[in-house]
């Protein structure tokens, strides 16, 4: 089954939109427990969301516009440091690799962004579908219920080499029940590919994942907030951690990040599927997990699941040590064609330095991050054929008529621009982080 909208959800939730203005046209704090797949109003604003117009304003009265808006994201090393080791950690979004992402129609995907994404990286990306013979190949989704994926095998030679570690905890990890999720990770392992987020046992979920790389040591933690309504008989299976609740339970993180650092870890990443579908910024309580996580000792979060990119932070916790805080990568190798503000996204880099400060204390610090804007280009050719690319934005938007794409996605360019890139994603001031 191939990417599908119904007329009549998007008619009722347009409707819906006129009667409830505020539940529609704002983010709502949470209460109690996040039942988006359940809830039939919720499932409306996700209907209006994502196939009539993303939320492009944050909680009413918050403040949180400006607060992303005047981010000071200049990561720097001290001065009077001195370096003996360095790494470049590479980092892109959702890996959904159905619909039209196919072997066949996928020959040039990362042609485009390849030496900013792979080049001299260790590369990251959230693995949102499930790798198994079990399930058929592609998408199901019953009309009015969240869908189904899994993707090929061959797909991943897209992603191999290249990308290095996977996240695997994500709303779509246990689609295909505990088959499919035991069978993604063995095709991970039979590639030697690296992953966390799900396990096949209570003994896997607390082997923190250790990698080591130019003599840094990093911890690779991953959660997700949610399953799309499904629960899994087994808690161990997945590293699910409730953050759209209300009160949700940490327990399982600050346990994971005790264990990252008695197993000698520099540096804590932690990928986490959590927030809003289609909202471009943050809710309040997203913003505070956040902190709490940098409190807890993560040096860097890379978010995912909204399906649209979010604002990033830098956050200096108690200790006067600097956080990277990605809200959400966005999109990447996915496909949501009447969700305009998906089609760009980002990709980022940043540099994990090793040294001494000025009084000879070894630290670990965060050094130039670099962010660059990426179009998903799905262009439709003949024979239900497709030309998927991951294409650097600014080249898209000087020269749209080279990429095929259609009238509106080429007179939407500028409102890309203007309003989610320069007014959403990046601060007022960015200083020199963006690539072009």
């Amino acid at each position: 089954m191939k990417y599908t909208s119904w007329k009549w959800a998007i008619a009722l939730a347009k409707v819906a939109s006129v009667v409830m203005w505020n539940e529609f046209r704002y983010p709502q704090p949470i209460k109690g427990r996040y039942q988006v797949a359940t809830n039939k109003l919720e499932k409306l604003k996700w209907a209006y969301r994502c196939w009539v117009h993303q939320l492009e304003r944050a909680e009413k009265d918050s403040g949180i516009e400006d607060y992303f808006a005047q981010q000071d994201l200049s990561f720097r090393l001290p001065q009077g440091f001195q370096e003996t080791q360095r790494l470049t950690v590479a980092a892109g979004g959702d890996l959904m690799a159905v619909d039209c992402y196919t072997y066949e129609d996928t020959p040039h995907l990362f042609d485009g962004i390849r030496e900013f994404f792979f080049e001299n990286a260790f590369t990251c990306a959230n693995l949102e579908t499930t790798v198994t013979p079990s399930a058929p190949v592609g998408r199901r989704q019953p009309p009015g219920s969240p869908p189904k994926l899994n993707t090929s095998e061959q797909m991943l030679d897209r992603f191999q080499p290249g990308i290095d570690y996977f996240t695997t905890a994500n709303n779509h990890c246990f689609d295909c029940g505990e088959q499919g999720l035991v069978d993604t990770l063995d095709c991970l392992d039979r590639r030697g590919a690296l992953h966390s987020g799900t396990n096949r046992s209570p003994e896997e979920q607390e082997d923190v994942l250790i990698v080591e790389r130019n003599g840094i040591k990093l911890a690779m933690l991953a959660y997700t907030a949610d399953m799309n309504g499904n629960e899994c008989p087994k808690p161990c299976l997945i590293n699910e951690v409730r953050f759209n609740d209300e009160h949700p339970d940490f327990s399982l993180v600050e346990r994971h990040v005790r264990l990252a650092r008695e197993r000698g870890a520099d540096v804590i990443i932690a990928s986490i599927h959590w927030g809003w579908e289609f909202e471009m910024y943050p809710h309040q309580n997203i913003i505070q997990a956040g902190h709490r996580l940098a409190e807890m000792g993560v040096d860097v979060i890379l978010g995912s699941h909204p399906h649209v990119s979010q604002p990033m932070e830098r956050y200096t916790d108690s200790n006067g040590r600097a956080h990277l805080i990605i809200y959400s990568l966005g999109d990447f190798v996915s496909y949501h064609p009447l969700t305009r503000n998906s089609k760009l996204t980002y990709v980022v880099r940043f540099d994990l330095v090793k040294g001494r400060d000025r009084a000879g204390t070894p630290v670990i610090c965060l050094d130039r991050l670099r962010v660059k804007p990426v179009y998903i280009c799905c262009r439709e050719l003949e024979g239900n054929r497709y030309d998927c690319r991951l294409l650097p934005f600014y080249q898209v938007l000087a020269q749209p008529e080279r990429f095929g794409l259609t009238e509106a996605d080429r007179q939407d360019l500028p409102r890309l621009e203007k309003t989610v890139w320069k007014k959403i994603l990046m601060p007022r001031e960015p200083g020199d982080i963006i690539e072009k």
